[in-house]
């Protein structure tokens, strides 16, 4: 039962391996004319040798003559190989050497050779409107005067053309144009049904084509946007614990020989900034690589807030924090959006201005939730090239929710005032 089962697969490889030799090989189609060609006049000739009822004398007995044959059928093969490239060509140079072919054997069924009617197919296979017609009757009229040529009458005598009398013309020449004519036209069926294989195969190839593109781009559309996510999420973790890390070290180093006290709380500071660091880090990699949260390491979400704006503390000393409401039932992106604007807020504030105060307000509002971040400037540093990345990331994470971000200073320091829609439905 299993070999049964793998013979239509195993069928269908040989006949997909079969196909390609043939797509990659013209040459092969075309020798395997030239053989079977040979093979046709060397029994035509016989046959003729042995009287055995085909027309003409037996001039297929000199050797000579075969020699001849041979050579023609070999160029006719050589012209076969480039049958793609030069398809009408090769159609009136088989007709020509079909015709010299006739007129050496002296034989019209000789010379109708298997190359003969591959060169037809191929003519029709490759042409289409007025070109196949005039081709066609070309055609035709080489073949109807090959056969009238060596016509034979009922006695055995050959009986030309120009020999037949006019009240006898129509019914000389009604069986030639009969046969010449059903010859041409099951040829021409063929070439037709190669011709529509030949297209239908391209469209497939162009539309696998077309769909190998499509997916590349949408590859490449999924890798951009994984990036610019890396970018983004790698961004709001280092730049928020790794700012703080680093201004606690510094203002450590500076009390390290007056206020020791002070300057080892500051350094446990800096520990536990390591370490949230290092988790969120975690966390991060996880879902970039997994592409779900690891339980062990979940999103941070608007009540994990008082605990980032503790950590700030120690480096902004004057920070507030007004928490109004609950927010446990909002959606999660809503949520994880509004603690990264908190904390790409802070960030910034403790990169440019460590010392100033600063306030941290969430409120509900009807449909939205409200996240406003303002600080009083003290002394402010000069600006790097990480802010306008922060920014940028903080508006493309409220607008993909349908919401707007404003930043700009104030007053007397800067404020940022996120509005998040509460559906959390991402926007296309």
């Amino acid at each position: 039962m299993a070999d049964i089962r793998r013979k239509p697969v195993r069928v269908r490889e040989i006949s997909l391996h079969a196909r390609g030799i043939l797509s990659r090989n013209p040459a092969v189609l075309a020798v395997t004319a030239g053989i079977l060609s040979v093979v046709w006049v060397l029994g035509a000739t016989w046959s003729v040798a042995r009287g055995s009822g085909y027309s003409g004398d037996p001039a297929g007995g000199n050797p000579g003559v075969l020699v001849t044959a041979m050579l023609i059928l070999t160029v006719l093969t050589v012209l076969a190989c480039f049958r793609r490239r030069y398809p009408v060509w090769m159609y009136l140079l088989t007709l020509v050497g079909t015709v010299a072919l006739a007129l050496l054997l002296e034989d019209r069924v000789a010379a109708a050779t298997p190359l003969y009617w591959f060169a037809i197919i191929v003519m029709a296979g490759r042409t289409i409107g007025s070109r196949l017609v005039l081709l066609t009757i070309v055609g035709m009229i080489a073949d109807l005067w090959m056969t009238t040529r060596f016509r034979v009458t009922a006695v055995g005598e050959s009986l030309t053309l120009a020999q037949v009398p006019a009240g006898e013309l129509p019914e000389f020449l009604l069986a030639p144009v009969v046969n010449i004519m059903t010859s041409y036209v099951l040829m021409i069926a063929i070439g037709k049904v190669v011709q529509r294989y030949r297209w239908q195969t391209s469209a497939s190839a162009a539309a696998i084509e077309q769909v190998h593109l499509n997916s590349e781009a949408r590859i490449s559309d999924a890798i951009t946007e994984e990036r610019q996510n890396m970018a983004r999420e790698l961004h709001d973790v280092a730049a928020h614990h790794l700012t703080g890390l680093l201004i606690q070290a510094r203002s450590a180093d500076k009390l390290f020989t007056s206020n020791p006290t002070q300057a080892k709380a500051l350094l446990g500071g800096v520990i536990d900034h390591g370490d949230r660091a290092l988790n969120s880090l975690r966390q991060t990699v996880g879902i970039l690589r997994l592409g779900e949260v690891d339980p062990k390491y979940p999103q941070p979400m608007i009540a994990d807030i008082p605990e980032l704006v503790e950590g700030c503390r120690a480096s902004i000393p004057s920070l507030e924090l007004d928490l109004e409401d609950s927010f446990t039932e909002l959606d999660s992106a809503v949520q994880l959006s509004s603690y990264r604007v908190v904390q790409e807020a802070l960030s910034n504030i403790l990169r440019h201005a460590p010392e100033s105060s600063a306030k941290v307000t969430l409120r509900r509002e009807r449909d939205s939730i409200s996240v406003d971040i303002t600080n009083i400037a003290g002394r402010v540093t000069p600006a790097t090239d990480g802010q306008s990345l922060g920014i940028s990331g903080m508006r493309e994470r409220v607008t993909l929710l349908g919401g707007s971000l404003l930043a700009g200073p104030n007053d007397n320091g800067w404020t940022v005032k996120a509005v998040i829609p509460t559906a959390g439905q991402i926007i296309g």
